[in-house]
Order: structure tokens, then sequence, then C-alpha cells
């Protein structure tokens, strides 16, 4: 059952940390709990524990789990020496309600506060998400960061962490940002992220702005190509509807070099065609 599921993967990740916490080898847990995705339900211990509805009951629920593997943490006395993160892979959802053929109405699970846009959209509600990373007394308590920030950084970040590093024979988009963690720089090492929606390139994020060649307002919404590029100033404009290419011009000759970067890296690390030897390596014409 559906509802069970979250539960069931708490009990599993604490079994393992107490299992595995008086080895010698480390260990590291990917727990993916498929609440607050829809179809929304919580544990029967958590149903109409807040009053607030399903929503605040799955809140609570997901807090609590989370409360709980921290502890078994803490219990196996490796807490000190364990980094936690918790983040999620996007925005709230849209699903499409009513039976018009014309507009559909989305209802949205969960919110981007300030950031228009939901889960398919290459806007900030849908690029913009939670990301709190633990280590004690390594990582600084309480510190907050406005850099940029991607989910690919953690492979090399979490390296790092370790002592390693990634293989240099082959592209990787992700950015080490163990100094921004530890505190030992204040900005990020990476300054913004090209926008995909599923293998077409929408865009770049640069810093506080948004270049955009194509776009969608939503989920279940046509998606428009631009002649010409729309920019976007984040911080006065949250909801990304005031294009300011002029005068900001200088913006998009900023952030577009990131684009070609990326272009060419595809010509030097080319993908693998199914079989052949890793790394791959193109015949020569």
């Amino acid at each position: 059952m559906r509802a069970l599921i979250d539960s069931d993967l708490t009990e599993k990740a604490i079994d393992f940390i107490t299992r595995k916490a008086g080895g010698d080898n480390p260990f590291f847990i990917y727990l993916a709990y498929s609440q607050t995705h829809y179809p929304n339900l919580a544990h029967p211990e958590f149903e109409g524990a807040t009053g607030k509805g399903v929503w605040a009951d799955i809140l609570l629920q997901v807090d609590t789990y989370l409360g709980r593997v921290t502890q078994a943490l803490e219990d196996a006395g490796v807490s000190d020496n364990t980094v936690v993160i918790f983040t999620a892979d996007n925005g709230p959802e849209a699903l499409q309600v009513g039976s018009s053929n014309i507009s559909p109405t989305p209802a949205v699970q969960g919110s981007a506060g300030p950031w228009r846009g939901t889960l398919f959209t290459s806007l900030e509600g849908s690029l913009r998400v939670p990301f709190a990373i633990k280590w004690p007394d390594r990582i600084p308590a309480g510190a907050v960061s406005n850099g940029v920030v991607h989910s690919m950084d953690l492979f090399p970040t979490l390296a790092a962490f370790a002592g390693g590093s990634v293989p240099t024979d082959r592209a990787f988009d992700g950015i080490d940002q163990s100094d921004l963690f530890l505190g030992n720089q204040d900005t990020s090492n990476r300054e913004g992220v090209i926008v995909y929606m599923g293998e077409q390139v929408f865009g770049v994020k640069w810093n506080d702005w948004k270049v955009m060649f194509k776009e969608n307002s939503g989920v279940f919404g046509a998606t428009e190509t631009f002649d010409t590029p729309r920019v976007y100033n984040l911080l006065n404009d949250p909801h990304e509807r005031d294009n300011v290419l002029f005068p900001y011009t200088w913006v998009a000759e900023k952030a577009i070099p990131q684009l070609y970067e990326h272009a060419s890296s595809f010509k030097k690390f080319p993908s693998t065609p199914p079989g052949a030897p890793d790394p791959y390596v193109p015949p020569k014409h």
C-alpha cells in the first residue's frame, strides 16, 4: 500500500545504519521518499495528526521520518562523521483537473513560494528546490547561501569530501562545491546552469538572470520559441513576466557563452554507443 511505503523505507534505512555503523567501511544511503509526490496519502500514524489536512500531515510525516533516521545515526555513534543531505528533484506538481479541452485547470500540489511555475516547466518554481546539508564540526551550522548550486554538483562534492576525485576521461556537468559548503569561500563555483526541458535546451540561468529561447508556462501549455531571447531579472521579477532584453543585452552576452561551452562538450565527449567500450573513443575521419 502506497501510504505505508515511506515508513518501510525509513525502517530499512535505520536497520542498514545499525548494521553498517560498526564496520570498518563507510556506507551510503539514498533514501527517496514517495511523498510528497501525488497521490498524497499519509501513513495511518499521521493521518489527521495535524488537523490541517493531508498535506500538513505528510509534511509532519516526512519531518518525523527524517528525525528518526538522524537519531539512528546518533544512536549508532556515527553522526559526527556522516554527511546528511536533504533535497528534492523538482518544484511543486500540477495536476490536470476538469474536462475542458480548451483550458484545463491545474491543481497544484505544494508551493514554490514567490516563484512561478511547477514541475515540467522551465520556470524558477520548477527549478528551485530545498537543499540542506549537515556535517557536524565541518559544515558551519546555520550557514545560508544564495549561490547557484545544482544537484549534479553532489557527485564531485561528495567525492572531494571523501578524499577522491572524478574521472577525467569523460565530461561531468557537476562542479565541486566542497569549499562553499565547508565555509572556505562565500561564493559558489557555479555561475549558472543550462535550462533543459526533456532533451531540449530552453535557455540558460546566469546568477540572478535567465536568458530563454523557449518557454512554457505550464505542464499542459504549449512551448513558445523566440527569435530573440527573453531576459528576466529574477530578483525584481520572480514570476519571469517582464522581458528586459533591452537595455540588458549585456546579460545575454554574459550568459550565452555557457551554452556554447556546453554544446562543445558533446563533441569532445560523445555519448557512448550501445555495446561500445567505456570510455568510448570515437573513430577519426
